[in-house]
């Protein structure tokens, strides 16, 4: 394809192998330097941009992409390198309509635009009601392609996440491993689906992640590591956050990759609090220009 210079290298090789039919790859920038992992689209799950995810990749230019609301919610103007282009910093009022549509997004897609504010200059910051841009920083997939309106501990899920981190499952490939930072948004998944290794996943030798430490206020996070049978050191305690908010810390040999599992940016239909999306930015930052 002609378009197929505007992707970097690896993500050009994950487009070339057939995985799973309808596999689900992602959206957002493939060159960015973010890996956000959540767990599965919120969406029914005959949703156009899942079920064709793959193929709008592999088939359509991502260049001159319209303006989601402009185009009439068009599909065939979707594209996931900027989606649903043209959303604003705003909550959507979820008016059917076009008309009556005040073109704002969900409360998990404003909490990236804050989280990705956080990391950029002042002058560079989304501000509210105006376009959001945060996809063009980091790249979104999903562990499990079943879609869910309501996560939960069910057996499709799992069937889904194993597929996926199988060795020829999609997120196996080296696209998904080479990011300097990884953000798994996933919460009780790293328990509920334990025997499946899903952090485990994303060290493949690239990374070679260590556990380094963690940013907690979770008790279950922070007193016991069942591996090595011992009492986990605390990297950098934090007292401020929410009661459930937690970040574990792992660290690659090199120290220039990091995973961080922590919860979904959303909880209850609102943001994590102010403190847990600025612990996260700066922990964040240490990695972006190593």
């Amino acid at each position: 394809m002609e378009f197929y210079h505007l992707y970097p290298p690896e993500f050009l090789d994950l487009l070339g192998h057939n995985y799973e039919s309808n596999s689900y790859i992602g959206q957002g920038n493939p060159a960015s330097k973010i890996l956000i992992v959540g767990k599965e689209c919120s969406c029914d799950k005959d949703n156009y941009d899942v079920r064709n995810n793959a193929e709008i990749w592999r088939t359509i230019s991502p260049e001159n992409i319209k303006n989601w609301f402009d185009s009439g919610w068009d599909w065939k103007e979707y594209h996931p390198r900027q989606p649903f282009k043209g959303q604003l910093f705003l909550r959507d009022n979820k008016n059917e309509t076009i008309e009556k549509n005040n073109r704002g997004t969900s409360v998990t897609w404003m909490s990236y635009q804050k989280f990705i504010n956080m990391l950029l200059p002042k002058d560079s910051q989304v501000q509210a009601k105006h376009q959001l841009n945060f996809y063009e920083y980091c790249f979104l997939t999903e562990l499990s392609s079943y879609c869910l309106r309501t996560s939960k501990k069910n057996p499709e899920t799992k069937k889904s996440i194993a597929q996926r981190l199988s060795p020829n499952g999609i997120l196996a490939h080296s696209f998904f491993k080479q990011f300097p930072v990884v953000i798994l948004g996933v919460y009780r998944y790293i328990d509920w689906y334990k025997d499946l290794s899903i952090i485990e996943n994303f060290d493949g030798g690239v990374m070679n992640y260590k556990y380094k430490g963690i940013v907690v206020s979770e008790k279950e996070y922070s007193q016991y590591d069942e591996k090595n049978k011992k009492r986990l050191p605390l990297y950098r305690p934090n007292n401020f956050f929410k009661k459930g908010e937690f970040i574990n810390v792992h660290e690659s040999v090199d120290g220039k990759h990091v995973l961080l599992h922590t919860n979904h940016f959303v909880d209850n239909f609102h943001p994590r609090s102010e403190d847990w999306m600025k612990e996260l930015a700066d922990l964040v930052c240490r990695y972006l220009n190593r």
